[in-house]
């Protein structure tokens, strides 16, 4: 998976249900995409919070050779954000551990915060998943035969996809044909009491729930033991 901005609780289900979790940053960014931004709650209103990357990134810059832009103090406004919005959380406490986190993470590269974010938090929910980054592996092929050469270069026989992958990953068949297995994520996040609002937002970052219900119900959450 590409290294999400403050992702959802979707990205970590599947980091619960893998023994390896390969972070995908040797393919070309997408700008305005779930690596450089997620949404919150801002008032009473869901509204994105982003990362803002240099201009010089072109359209075809890898994930892992994009830079974050030093131009601005939008860390300290990300976490102001999340202070001011949350902090009447029952679960704010929780939070902090989260902040903590975005506060300590490197600001350089971009996959390098989220990958810090992504990590640290698996870490508070005990998710003992070994990471592995696509880059250092320096694997090539393109698309299917890409993920292929990453299954080989870590000994992984069986693949968790998300959902939305399975169309093209069978049109190819380079995945169906190699490997022993192929399994799809249909995760589907259960409700849980927001502050904000009466009726039910999902697919909010993780901050979201942890500022919500805590880390141990958010744990419950991702890996379906509630």
């Amino acid at each position: 998976m590409q290294p999400t901005f403050l992702p959802w609780l979707g990205y970590f289900n599947l980091i619960s249900r893998v023994e390896k979790f390969v972070f995908l940053d040797d393919v070309q960014l997408s700008k305005q995409s779930w690596q450089t931004r997620n949404k919150l709650f801002t008032g009473r209103n869901v509204n994105w919070v982003s990362c803002p990357i240099s201009k010089k990134t072109s359209n075809d810059t890898r994930i892992c050779d994009v830079s974050i832009s030093q131009n601005t103090n939008w860390r300290s406004k990300l976490i102001k954000t999340i202070k001011q919005n949350y902090t009447k959380t029952p679960f704010f406490n929780d939070c902090l551990d989260l902040l903590s986190i975005i506060e300590s993470a490197p600001t350089h590269n971009l996959s390098v915060f989220n990958q810090h974010i992504i990590m640290s938090a698996s870490t508070h929910l005990d998710l003992n998943t070994k990471f592995v980054v696509a880059s250092d592996l320096e694997c090539g092929g393109k698309k299917s035969h890409h993920l292929l050469e990453i299954c080989r270069a870590i000994n992984a026989n069986h693949y968790l996809s998300p959902k939305g992958a399975q169309e093209y990953i069978e049109e190819e068949g380079v995945l169906v044909n190699e490997l022993d297995s192929i399994t799809y994520q249909n995760y589907v996040p259960r409700p849980y009491v927001q502050h904000h609002t009466s009726e039910f937002v999902s697919h909010l970052s993780i901050v979201d729930a942890v500022a919500n219900i805590g880390w141990n119900a958010t744990k419950q959450h991702i890996t379906g033991t509630l």
